[in-house]
């Protein structure tokens, strides 16, 4: 008992302990493992029937597969008859489609060279704006610096008439 005690082991506490291990193993015994039992027996007559249905159902599954296979192959006429004639319209389709893009290209292509037109006009136009102020600017310094009015004047309409011959290459 010394050694029991050394180790720390209480004997007194063991036998109680296994006492109530009995005891719970008794309760469970009358209560539960009867219980499980029949479940168990439940369960398995259930897969024995699972089983039989199964059987029934895959004879029943062999019989429609070859029915579904003729009704596929039937299906299958009828599809790529469908598909022909989606493939021919959609041919058609893509044609019409095409020759639109290709008006619309024409069209996109003929504002865009007129806006070009336009741009370069209005370009021009300031260009000469700039050049005519720019004239007046020289004319104004020139005649700031007591040439006469005759001489001034052409040479700003000279200037002019260089930049506009410039302008229209």
């Amino acid at each position: 008992m010394d050694i029991l005690n050394t180790l720390g082991v209480n004997l007194k506490a063991v036998i109680i302990q296994g006492v109530g291990f009995l005891i719970l193993l008794f309760v469970l015994k009358k209560f539960l493992f009867g219980k499980i039992s029949a479940m168990i027996k439940e369960r398995a007559e259930g897969v024995k029937n699972v089983y039989t249905k199964i059987e029934n159902d895959r004879a029943e599954a062999d019989r429609l597969k070859l029915e579904y296979q003729r009704k596929l192959s039937e299906a299958e006429t009828e599809a790529a008859k469908r598909i022909q004639e989606a493939i021919n319209e959609g041919n058609r389709v893509c044609e019409e489609i095409i020759k639109r893009a290709k008006e619309e290209v024409d069209l996109m292509r003929t504002k865009a060279q007129e806006g070009i037109d336009q741009e370069r006009k209005k370009a021009l136009a300031d260009i000469r704006n700039q050049v005519v102020t720019l004239s007046i600017l020289t004319s104004s310094r020139i005649i700031q610096q007591s040439i006469s009015s005759q001489t001034a004047e052409k040479l700003v309409d000279d200037f002019i008439e260089e930049i506009g011959e410039m302008s229209v290459r």
